[in-house]
């Protein structure tokens, strides 16, 4: 079963903004980070989200879509329902970035248990986040996770000729490709 989960994860781009997310289910998903395990066991990692229509608009407004495309994503009316903001708590340690991972991943699969897609995004204007959700000077916005309900088919496929660069076939389907198990896996200790 959670591998049925994991290969069903996938990086959404459209969502269908008449389904919202409720302050209860965002909460529900940061709440799960509580339980993931931490450098040094610091628990650095710290969240805001957004769901109203207003604050999604400017969380909207600051982010970096889908580097690889030509396309514009999402679509026009596509946009996500939510976001949540993974932060560092510089006050508790420095960054670490698996720390912010694990918790972004966490979140991911639990959105999507819940029937909902996601998109991690890294591309964003960092000092606007900030500002959008009044940061204080040691909280550093890493991570936008976009949520919602999915409006597209997002298929993994094999990688041709080592091209790692997903693509779309029209608006409703979208391919990654990735590298079978043989190219991953590395010889075993001996």
């Amino acid at each position: 079963m959670f591998s049925e989960l994991v290969k069903a994860t996938r990086s959404y781009r459209n969502f269908d903004p008449a389904v919202r997310l409720t302050d209860e289910q965002l909460s529900y998903l940061i709440e799960l980070c509580r339980f993931t395990p931490s450098t040094a066991n610091s628990q650095s990692i710290k969240f805001a989200y957004a769901n109203s229509e207003e604050a999604c608009e400017k969380v909207f407004s600051i982010l970096g879509w889908a580097g690889y495309l030509t396309d514009k994503l999402p679509y026009d009316g596509n946009v996500p329902a939510a976001y949540i903001l993974v932060c560092y708590d510089t006050s508790i340690c420095k960054e670490i970035e698996i720390d912010a991972g694990i918790c972004a991943q966490t979140i991911v699969l639990g959105a999507m248990d819940m029937g909902f897609g996601a998109c991690m995004l890294g591309s964003f204007n960092k000092e606007k986040a900030a500002e959008i959700f009044a940061l204080p000077e040691h909280i550093k916005p890493r991570l936008v996770i976009a949520l919602g309900r999915p409006k597209e088919t997002v298929e993994v496929v094999d990688i041709k000729d080592g091209d790692v660069k997903y693509y779309r076939d029209g608006k409703e389907k979208h391919f990654v490709p990735k590298r079978p198990l043989s190219e991953i896996m590395l010889p075993k200790a001996e």
